[in-house]
C-alpha cells in the first residue's frame, strides 16, 4: 500500500478515530469529578463462576452505559463482586477473564431483582484458562464456530472501556480498508445500483449450478455485503476459503467477521490465515486488530510489530500500532522500538512523530518530556493544524507545571479542532487549578456538548453495523446471567 494514499486517508479520519478515543477517557474522569452529584447509590452484586460451578477470582467486571462512563470492579477469591451504578437506564455489564469467553448482558436500572447476578464464563479454546499465552493460538482444520444470524448493535460489548471499543471499531474499519477489492464498499453512496447488483448476483448463482468455484463465491460475498446482506456475505466468504484457502479469501472472510463484531471467529480465521500465509502483512494486521478487540492488547501489539518487520517501509502496521498506543493506559511491548523506526523512516510525517512521542510518554511514566516535547513540536511544524499534537503537548506542559504553556497548547488544539472534547476538558481542569471558575465552567460545558454530539454520532455509526450471532461448537448452551437456584 502506498504510504501517501493511506496516510492521507488516515489524516482525514483522525478526528473520528483518535479524538473519540480521547473523548471516552475523559468521560470517565469527568463523570467522577464534575458530574458526581448525578450518581445514584444503587449497587449491583454478583458472582462469577465457570461451567463447573467453581468461583472465578480476579475477573474484570465492567458496567457501561452508552455514551457514558465505565465503572469497573474485580471479583474476589469467592468470585464475588459489587459494582455501583451511575443513574437510571439501560446498561451493558461485561465480565472478562483470560482463558474464558467474555460474558455480555444488558440490564436495566433500577432493578426490582434483589438476588445476586450469577455470571457463568465458558472456557475459550483460544487460550488456556490459567491466563494469557504468548504463543500463537492453534486451531483444528474445522472452524470452532458457526455464524447463525444477526442481532442488534447493542450486543457489541467491548473490552476495558468504551475507549477500547471505539478503537477496536476503528481498527476493524481500517482493516477492511486494506482489502483493495472491497474498497467500493466503504462508502454506501458510491455503491453500484442495487438492481444491477441483484442481476449480477443471480447470474453468479446460475454459474454455480455448473460447479462450485471459489472465485464465484468470493464475488457473491462482495455483492451480498454491498446489498447489506452481511450474513449471506460471510457464508460466501467462508465457502470461498474452503474451496481455495488463498490469502485473499482468508482476508475477506476474516475482515467480514471482524467488521461485524464476531471477534473470536475473526481471530481464529486470521490465525489460520497467518499460518497459511506467513508473509502476508495485512493478515498479521487483521490478527492484531482481532486480538485487540479480544482484550489481548500485548499480543495484538506483537502481531503489528511482526507485520512492520515484514515490510518496514509500509506505514499500515505503524498506524495500527499507533492507534493502540493512543488508547492503551500502559506501554505496549515493542511499540516504542517500532514507532521509533516509523519516525526515523518518515521524519517529515506528522503522525510518525506524534505516535513515537506517545509511546515514549507512556513507557517512561510521563516523567521524561524533553524528547517527547521535541517530537510533538516537530509534528506541529509539519502539520500546523494537527490538533492532537497540540493536545498532547498541553498534557506534557501541564504535568510539568508549566501552566501558561499548557493553556496556550490546549487553546491551539481547540482552535485547530473545536470538536476535540479532550482539549476542552483538559483546559477546564487547568482553569480550575488557576482559580478561573468561570472559564473552567465554560470549557466543561463545551466538553459536555461535544461529548453529547459525539456519543450520538458513535451510536448512529454502530447502528449501521450488523452484529453477528455466533454459535460455538462443542460448548453447552448457557445463559450469561441467571438467578441462582434455591
Amino acid at each position: 500500500m502506498a504510504m501517501s494514499c493511506y496516510h492521507d486517508r488516515h489524516l482525514r479520519n483522525l478526528f473520528i478515530a483518535l479524538s473519540t478515543a480521547l473523548l471516552s477517557v475523559s468521560t470517565v474522569v469527568l463523570c467522577g469529578e464534575a458530574l458526581a452529584e448525578q450518581t445514584s447509590s444503587w449497587k449491583i452484586a454478583g458472582i462469577v463462576r465457570d461451567s463447573a460451578n467453581s468461583p472465578i477470582p480476579n475477573a474484570s467486571v465492567y458496567l457501561e452505559k452508552s455514551g457514558g462512563s465505565v465503572l469497573e470492579a474485580t471479583t474476589d477469591t469467592a468470585g464475588k463482586f459489587v459494582i455501583g451504578s451511575s443513574g437510571e437506564g439501560s446498561y451493558s455489564i461485561r465480565v472478562q477473564k483470560p482463558g474464558f469467553r467474555e460474558s455480555v448482558q444488558t440490564i436495566s436500572l433500577p432493578s426490582k431483582q434483589s438476588v445476586p447476578l450469577i455470571v457463568v464464563l465458558v472456557n475459550s479454546p483460544s487460550e488456556p484458562a490459567g491466563g494469557k499465552s504468548s504463543e500463537p493460538m492453534q486451531f483444528n482444520d474445522s472452524t470452532d464456530f458457526t455464524v447463525a444470524g444477526i442481532t442488534d448493535w447493542t450486543a457489541a460489548g467491548g473490552h476495558g472501556s468504551d475507549v477500547n471499543l471505539r478503537t477496536s471499531e476503528a481498527l476493524a474499519k481500517e482493516t477492511r480498508g486494506l482489502s483493495v477489492e472491497n474498497s467500493n464498499q466503504a462508502e454506501p453512496s458510491k455503491r453500484a445500483d442495487s438492481r444491477e447488483l441483484l442481476i449480477r448476483r443471480d447470474q453468479l448463482r446460475k454459474q454455480l449450478g455448473s460447479g462450485e468455484r471459489a472465485g464465484l463465491h468470493k464475488q457473491l460475498g462482495d455483492i451480498d455485503e454491498q446489498l447489506n446482506d452481511s450474513l449471506g456475505a460471510v457464508h460466501e466468504y467462508e465457502r470461498a476459503t474452503q474451496l481455495d484457502p488463498s490469502e485473499q479469501n482468508y482476508f475477506a472472510w476474516g475482515t467480514e467477521l471482524l467488521l461485524h463484531r464476531a471477534i473470536q471467529p475473526a481471530v481464529e480465521v486470521f490465525t489460520k490465515g497467518t499460518a497459511a500465509h506467513p508473509s502476508s502483512e495485512r493478515m498479521l494486521a487483521g490478527l492484531g486488530a482481532g486480538l485487540y478487540a479480544s482484550g489481548l492488547y500485548a499480543q495484538a501489539a506483537a502481531r503489528l510489530c511482526a507485520a512492520s518487520d515484514l515490510k518496514p517501509a509500509d506505514s499500515t502496521p505503524y498506524l495500527f500500532l499507533g492507534k493502540m498506543t493512543l488508547a492503551s493506559a500502559q506501554p505496549l511491548p515493542c511499540a516504542e522500538e517500532k514507532l521509533a523506526r516509523f519516525s526515523d523512516r518518515y521524519p517529515q510525517d506528522a503522525l510518525a512523530n506524534y505516535y513515537y512521542a506517545l509511546a515514549l510518554w507512556k513507557k517512561k511514566g510521563n516523567t521524561s518530556s524533553g524528547q517527547v516535547e521535541s517530537l510533538l513540536k516537530k509534528s506541529i511544524g509539519i502539520a500546523p493544524k494537527f490538533a492532537e499534537s497540540y493536545l498532547q503537548l498541553g498534557i506534557v506542559y501541564s504535568a510539568q507545571g508549566e501552566i501558561e504553556e499548557a493553556v496556550d497548547a490546549f487553546q491551539k488544539a481547540i482552535a485547530a479542532n473545536p470538536n476535540l472534547a479532550e482539549a476542552h476538558f483538559r483546559l477546564a481542569q487547568v482553569y480550575k487549578r488557576m482559580g478561573e471558575a468561570s472559564k473552567a465552567r465554560q470549557q466543561f460545558q463545551a466538553y459536555e456538548q461535544v461529548q453529547k454530539t459525539e456519543a450520538a454520532a458513535v451510536e448512529q455509526r454502530r447502528r449501521e453495523i450488523q452484529q453477528f450471532i455466533v454459535v460455538f461448537k462443542d460448548q453447552p448452551p448457557t445463559s450469561p446471567m441467571r438467578e441462582p437456584s434455591n
